[in-house]
């Protein structure tokens, strides 16, 4: 007879936005979440069930990064990205990142740009039990563009080999190396609509790809059956995103209202970035930007649009999901929850509505939307166990040892069930 596992006990934070559920229990059955009950219902004394007696912490779904760059190993640049570190340096990096991950309590990443395609492998290498990791989304190589249209340069193509970065000169290339990615194993491909403050090939009020470059990417993706997500941090570069079709705005940063009701129209995801330019512009001295080169940034100006914007997408109902761009210095991997709250202290999103883009929204933009997510009956046991209700204090989250067990389809992957056990017979004797 198999056994089931009893989360007794517990507080409940079901990763629907509302407050925890205290004195409640979560019943689990092989990979599945059976029941959630008040503890008093609990099958505590069933011969078939193990009994975790979590004396109160509180259990809430795993989550999902969804904007994942994992192989960037906190570099300063896009040059440092592509030539600091070799390729079998950057994929034990990687490896090491995407192992990490289950102690942070997420059970899942959704890429956001894979250098020379280490996603793919990585998904590889966790579904046949030879890396221990998340559940994996994996994107594309980064497609990139050599410039905005008035600025093409074919020379620089030559200087990128294509296995770290694909550039695309033609439309016609557009569409091979999106359908070469899919083949390779990418579920959602990278694409820029815009540029970046920080690129070396155009800002980010710049297009990058052409509004015609970008359905042509998007059309390619979705008839293979794969997602697009598009870097889109100017308004020009976000409304040709949106009319293109793609699946997840990155950054929409420099959003106005008239875009925004566009997004809701058509569900398109957006995944923020506050994190990544507030850290950059209050840390990066210390990390050897000058303060010269910071103030050519206009940084600032996307971080109070995107305060702006961010209680506007709650109001509107736009799926948002959390993740931004770690992996460079300032913002270096391992570090992920304190973007959940920056997203509370300095946004004043409430905690519950922060988690659910770290959870249920993360796990539909990974395309488990009606399997993961959220504590509820016949949902994927990915549950993380947590000293303290993040709910009510999101820096749980972040505070050394605070995560004390994380459990991938109702296995132990992170932590231990030791302690509770023993717990839990003491309580029953």
């Amino acid at each position: 007879m198999s056994r089931k596992t009893l989360l007794h006990r517990a507080t409940v934070q079901e990763g629907l936005g509302k407050a925890s559920l205290p004195h409640h229990s979560v019943l689990i059955d092989g990979d599945r979440i059976e029941a959630v009950m008040p503890e008093g219902l609990a099958p505590v004394h069933a011969p078939d069930v193990d009994v975790l007696d979590l004396a109160g912490r509180t259990v809430m779904p795993g989550m999902t990064l969804g904007h994942t760059h994992i192989a960037y190993l906190d570099v300063l640049d896009g040059r440092e990205m592509l030539f600091k570190y070799s390729i079998p340096e950057v994929t034990l990096g990687a490896a090491a990142n995407t192992t990490n991950l289950l102690g942070l309590g997420y059970t899942g990443f959704v890429g956001a740009g894979s250098v020379s395609g280490i996603d793919m492998a990585l998904r590889r290498a966790v579904d046949s039990g030879r890396l221990r990791g998340p559940r994996i989304t994996p994107c594309s190589r980064d497609l990139m563009v050599s410039g905005p249209p008035e600025r093409r340069n074919s020379d620089v193509k030559k200087r990128i080999p294509s296995d770290l970065m694909r550039l695309a000169d033609t439309p016609e290339e557009m569409a091979e190396y999106v359908a070469g990615e899919i083949a390779q194993g990418a579920e959602i491909v990278k694409v820029f609509s815009s540029g970046d403050d920080t690129f070396p090939n155009g800002r980010s009020h710049e297009l990058l790809f052409t509004a015609e470059e970008l359905v042509i990417a998007a059309r390619t993706a979705h008839e293979h059956g794969a997602k697009v997500r598009a870097h889109s941090r100017g308004l020009g570069g976000i409304r040709n995103a949106i009319a293109a079709g793609v699946d997840v705005i990155d950054h929409a940063t420099y959003a106005d209202d008239a875009a925004l009701d566009a997004i809701a129209e058509r569900g398109i995801f957006v995944v923020p970035s506050l994190y990544q330019p507030h850290m950059l512009l209050t840390t990066g001295t210390e990390h050897g930007k000058t303060p010269e080169y910071l103030e050519t940034l206009e940084f600032e100006a996307e971080v109070e649009n995107t305060l702006r914007i961010l209680p506007l997408m709650v109001e509107m109902g736009i799926p948002v999901v959390a993740g931004d761009d770690f992996g460079f210095a300032w913002t270096p991997h391992g570090t992920y929850a304190k973007e959940l709250e920056l997203y509370v202290t300095m946004a004043g999103i409430p905690a519950p509505t922060v988690l659910t883009w770290a959870t249920a929204n993360g796990a539909r933009l990974a395309g488990r939307g009606g399997t993961a997510g959220t504590v509820q009956p016949g949902r994927l046991a990915d549950l993380v166990v947590t000293d303290g209700d993040p709910a009510e204090d999101i820096t749980v989250l972040s505070r050394p040892g605070a995560i004390e067990l994380v459990l991938l389809g109702g296995v132990a992957v992170a932590g231990g069930t030791a302690s509770f056990l023993s717990s839990a017979t003491s309580g029953a004797a």
